[in-house]
């Protein structure tokens, strides 16, 4: 690699991410290492959407579905960082529970 892109910051480093000039080529390659791997793949995952987005292939097993949703949570609870205790007070519903209880 240092041979043909001198230039890039991941020549020396330890790298985990593979990019493909196509949908179709990325699709191909990833069921291969996938089956000569032997290991758990997650994705696809979109990058820089506002909202966290996630894709199921059609017949996605449920391990696949739970791992996606494990990731969908993470990123929704990073993007929003919010302190849910105080956003729960904060609602219409327990405002009424509070004035139910006096």
């Amino acid at each position: 690699m240092k041979e043909n892109y001198p230039f890039s910051e991941l020549v020396d480093a330890d790298v985990n991410v593979l990019i493909f000039p196509n949908l179709t080529a990325g699709n191909i390659a990833y069921h291969l290492l996938k089956e000569i791997g032997g290991i758990d793949v997650i994705g696809p995952i979109l990058l820089g959407m506002k909202k966290p987005v996630n894709v199921l292939q059609l017949g996605s097993s449920v391990h696949n579905i739970i791992n996606m949703a494990t990731v969908a949570v993470v990123d929704a609870q990073l993007k929003t960082r919010i302190d849910t205790t105080t956003e729960v007070e904060r609602t219409s519903w327990w405002k009424k529970l509070k004035k139910k209880k006096k």
